[in-house]
């Protein structure tokens, strides 16, 4: 059993998906949605194709596909990512663009006192005992 962990946890944990949104495979994709939402993992999702379709010749196979929008929104929403629609290539070049510049990196100034100074107490006892166990006196 898994457990769950606060929306936000993971803040910079995301994924893209890139997919046409239709479930060609037995098993439901909001079952692995909804367990990204309970690790607070967003996921971007790119639409690929049209919601008209096409129909491709795949190593003599004819597979018809069409675009489901709908599902792809959904699975964005849910987890607070967002859904783009790509046509073209241009288009995919400027949606990876825009969701480059979400996760921006920032800098982060941490304290270190405590730290230097909980080394230098651990230092000071250690030279204290040391003293003792060598000399048989505190210095």
């Amino acid at each position: 059993m898994s457990t769950f962990v606060p929306f936000g946890t993971y803040v910079s944990v995301v994924i893209v998906l890139l997919s046409d949104g239709e479930n060609n495979q037995g098993s439901d994709p909001f079952e692995s949605v909804q367990v990204a939402t309970d690790r607070g993992v967003r996921i971007y999702t790119v639409g690929i194709g049209s919601e008209g379709g096409a129909t491709l010749d795949l190593d003599g196979f004819q597979v018809h596909t069409q675009l489901d929008a709908a599902t792809l929104r959904t699975i964005a929403d849910r987890t607070g990512g967002s859904y783009y629609g790509a046509t073209d290539a241009s288009t995919l070049d400027a949606i990876y663009g825009q969701i480059d510049t979400a996760f921006v990196v920032r800098p982060e100034q941490i304290e270190l006192t405590g730290l230097f100074a909980a080394v230098s107490l651990g230092l000071l006892v250690a030279g204290g005992l040391l003293s003792f166990a060598f000399a048989g006196r505190l210095p």
